[in-house]
């Protein structure tokens, strides 16, 4: 098992200034200043029905969804009239994109990082995509419509007639089948999102490289049907455009997900072609495709038409999309037709993406939160151009961040009240005010705020306060020295002096780490502050053999490797990392419970559960999540925003994105 939780804050590493999202397709702002929201349309996830002519969804569809429908998905008001093609034809065709980080791969298998996604998600289809903002509710991309077995271990997925490579190379169930193995053979750094539910063996298939170099998918023999069609597998064909999902292969064991539709929309579930990959030397276990990771050939409505390296990547609108002759009753936002021809994502510093911004170059530019927007005034004073503050789910998606204590290196957070302290030592407002200007909000973990049954599993909780006297108190209760907020001294044990983590690259991070310093050192928690770059501390936090490890302490952070509570249940409750120990065997098995529910009551009974075992131990202490600040241009529009999102930090595709 691997996760590396990075996808949305590597994107983030360095300070980015600015964040310009030109045309904001759900929310759209008016003025010049910081602003919230307007009121949304809402849809149900509990319908039944497909929510608009043009969206696939089967009748089972509220069946897979994960959610208790706490707070209903929020819809764009435009987005479901989003202009053709040939409606734009007389405005400009080329849209340019400003960001600082540029993508880790080009290979859906390997890519694992906001900026490689933003590529594949609009070269490459999978099967389904969130509906609008939700994440709960999906609709088809290359799968036309799906069915659920009533045990939620099988999952039978009708593909779309028709669809083609932008070569022209057939898609169909084969080319699925592929393309899913092909992930798990190949092991990269997001296979784990497969290999929770899925794997390459069972009692009568083992599927390896060479199984998969030597199948023709466009006209397989009878011996590749007999293989692909078995039933005892992961993945099983049922005809050439049927294709069935069956669990209970990978490490969760033979239980349902709840989140399974979710991990679908990872590109690790992209479809690629197999005639393209083999003639690039094929699939290999463990390993990298070369050509691949610089190159890309999809089903999606761009091409890529370059990519150099550390400057720029160029998408041009493919010509031979499939999507292209469906008339508008049979299309939905995801899978229609790119309005725009080109795409030009810069690569560049700060300092050159607010002079492009300044001069009209740049039309959109990647988002960030508050703490990473130092130049937000000079933002604001900019002609056309708005600031709109994002509904907390994309803060929570992109980085939730809390305080780890990791009792198997200091063994001093084996003491309940030592957690306790650290707990009420916080002044969470007046970090949330120093860094944030109040853009940020406290939380109540795993699950992060804004998340489907967020408001459910936490309600009738409280996060945790800042109460000097209750944390010098505790900690004079597990038997240390302590001090009162009026100098008073408590007898016992000092306590020793330890090292707090915090990594400078995040600036949030930076700006905590002094604050947290000197709150703890006036209750008498003493700490020198250690810090770590990036790529350190993530391969610090991120393991979970803690053998040899020093240091237990400091700031942490999970982001979404999937838009899905589970995700960062999973990870915060139940994986045992060094930045997010489990300290009670309980807490991995509600994590568990709530991963295999097939109803609302026993999903929301899970979370619930570990929720409060964490909040009552003070497993970690959740600090804060920041509120993602969009900044738009005026003249752009139709960006459909969703958490999973990856474009400019938080829209999905581009194909909708056109000028006003």
């Amino acid at each position: 098992m691997k996760r590396k939780a990075i996808s949305r804050v590597l994107a983030a590493i360095v300070v980015i200034v600015i964040i310009i999202i030109a045309g904001v397709g759900v929310y759209f702002a008016t003025s010049s200043k910081v602003s919230t929201p307007p009121p949304t349309t809402s849809i149900s996830t509990s319908s039944t029905s497909s929510p608009s002519p043009s969206s696939s969804i089967s009748s089972s569809q509220s069946v897979s969804s994960t959610s208790s429908s706490s707070s209903s998905p929020v819809v764009s008001s435009t987005a479901t009239s989003s202009p053709s093609s040939s409606s734009t034809s007389s405005g400009p065709s080329t849209l340019v994109v400003e960001e600082e980080s540029q993508p880790d791969s080009m290979d859906p298998a390997v890519e694992f990082t906001t900026p490689g996604n933003e590529i594949t998600s609009n070269v490459y289809q999978g099967l389904v995509a969130p509906y609008y903002s939700s994440n709960s509710i999906y609709i088809g991309l290359l799968a036309s419509n799906w069915t659920i077995s009533a045990n939620q271990m099988n999952w039978n997925f009708s593909l779309r007639h028709g669809v083609t490579f932008s070569n022209g190379d057939p898609f169909n169930a084969y080319v699925m089948w592929y393309s899913l193995y092909r992930t798990m053979v190949m092991n990269q750094d997001p296979s784990f999102i497969l290999e929770q539910n899925f794997g390459t063996t069972s009692p009568s298939v083992n599927i390896t490289d060479a199984t998969l170099n030597s199948i023709n998918y466009t006209s397989p023999s009878p011996a590749n049907l007999t293989l692909m069609e078995n039933s005892n597998q992961s993945f099983q064909v049922i005809n050439a455009y049927e294709i069935a999902l069956n669990l209970g292969y990978g490490y969760n064991g033979d239980v349902p997900y709840s989140a399974l539709l979710a991990t679908l929309t990872a590109p690790c579930s992209f479809a690629v072609d197999p005639n393209v990959v083999v003639a690039h030397g094929g699939v290999v276990t463990n390993q990298k495709n070369s050509w691949m990771q610089t190159n890309a050939l999809g089903t999606g409505f761009y091409l890529l038409s370059s990519w150099i390296q550390g400057e720029s990547v160029k998408l041009v609108k493919n010509p031979n999309y499939w999507a292209n002759s469906l008339p508008a009753s049979q299309l939905n936002y995801a899978i229609q037709p790119a309005i725009l021809n080109t795409i030009i994502i810069y690569y560049k510093p700060t300092s050159s993406i607010i002079a492009d911004l300044k001069s009209g170059v740049a039309q959109i530019v990647g988002a960030e939160d508050d703490s990473e927007i130092s130049g937000l005034s000079t933002v604001t004073s900019i002609p056309n151009v708005n600031v709109t503050e994002l509904p907390i789910q994309f803060g929570s998606a992109v980085a939730a961040y809390f305080i780890f204590m990791n009792p198997a290196i200091n063994p001093q957070f084996n003491n309940t009240y030592v957690r306790a302290a650290v707990a009420s030592a916080i002044n969470y407002n007046g970090v949330i005010k120093a860094i944030f200007d109040g853009l940020a909000q406290t939380w109540i973990g795993p699950i992060p705020p804004g998340f489907s049954d967020y408001n459910a599993t936490v309600q009738g909780l409280s996060p945790y306060s800042y109460n000097a006297t209750l944390a010098a108190e505790d900690l004079s209760r597990a038997g240390y020295q302590a001090k009162l907020p009026d100098g008073t001294v408590l007898p016992g044990q000092v306590f020793p002096t330890i090292n707090f983590l915090y990594s400078p690259d995040l600036v949030s991070e930076m700006e905590a780490a002094p604050i947290i310093a000197n709150e703890l050192g006036a209750i008498g928690i003493n700490v020198n502050l250690v810090s770590m770059t990036f790529s350190q501390y993530t391969a610090y936090l991120f393991q979970t053999n803690t053998t040899g490890a020093t240091d237990g302490f400091g700031i942490s952070y999970y982001s979404e490797d999937y838009f899905a509570s589970q995700d960062y249940v999973t990870a915060l409750a139940s994986e045992d990392y060094i930045g997010a120990p489990v300290l009670y065997a309980n807490e991995s098995t509600f994590a568990t419970n709530a991963a295999g529910a097939t109803d609302n009551t026993t999903l929301l009974q899970g979370y619930r559960n570990v929720t409060t075992t964490m909040l009552n131990s003070y497993n970690d202490v959740w600090l804060y999540v920041p509120v993602q600040l969009a900044v738009n241009v005026d003249n752009v529009a139709g960006m459909v925003a969703n958490p999973t999102g990856s474009c400019a930090g938080y829209f999905m595709f581009y194909n909708t994105v056109h000028y006003t």
